[in-house]
């Protein structure tokens, strides 16, 4: 027997319990999108506060959310100066230009003139740093005081964007009082 054909049933338990310890992982699930619990943002625990999916037209599958959070802070208090961190994960192809449209579009309704203006440098530079995705990738917004908010995807960098400001014009978007969708928001945020 080749040595080959000996390594299988090896490869084959690691795999069984690669896969077995990764469905044991405490998660949440909305449309069979896995959310950790919680997320390690510096000393910060954030824990998952929500969990929801947006659908155009009813039907169409957008993409699933999941909102982390400090536990101690209300679901009221998402906008002010805390971490939090915002994960979606996309079930179809959307286009980079897209996402600078909409991200444009939305900062503009959920934001005052005057803090429009201020944050127009980092706005531009975020849309800059979108890339296109398919279905499976995860953009992810993670806000941190002092430090700034991060914008990746797939768990690499794409950029950090400085100010308590900024990070609540990119929240406003979908957790902000004029947000993409309301019933997508409130389930995001969980119970008041």
């Amino acid at each position: 027997m080749s040595p080959i054909k000996h390594l299988f049933p090896a490869i084959a338990l690691v795999l069984i319990t690669v896969f077995s310890a990764h469905a044991l992982e405490p998660a949440a699930t909305i449309d069979e999108v896995r959310f950790a619990l919680s997320y390690q943002v510096g000393e910060e625990r954030l824990k998952l506060r929500g969990v929801a999916s947006l659908r155009y037209l009813k039907f169409i599958k957008a993409y699933a959310g999941g909102l982390y959070m400090p536990e101690n802070v209300r679901s009221d208090d998402v906008l002010s100066d805390v971490p939090k961190r915002l994960v979606l994960e996309y079930f179809q192809t959307i286009e980079a230009e897209d996402f600078a449209d909409a991200t444009r579009k939305m900062v503009e309704k959920n934001t005052d003139t005057e803090t429009l203006s201020r944050i127009a440098p980092a706005l531009d530079r975020l849309c800059l740093a979108y890339k296109t995705v398919v279905p499976k990738d995860r953009y992810a917004l993670t806000y941190v005081p002092e430090k700034g908010l991060d914008l990746s995807l797939n768990g690499a960098l794409l950029g950090t964007f400085e100010g308590a400001d900024f990070a609540r014009a990119m929240f406003s978007i979908w957790i902000g009082p004029n947000p993409i969708d309301k019933r997508f928001r409130n389930r995001l945020l969980g119970p008041q």
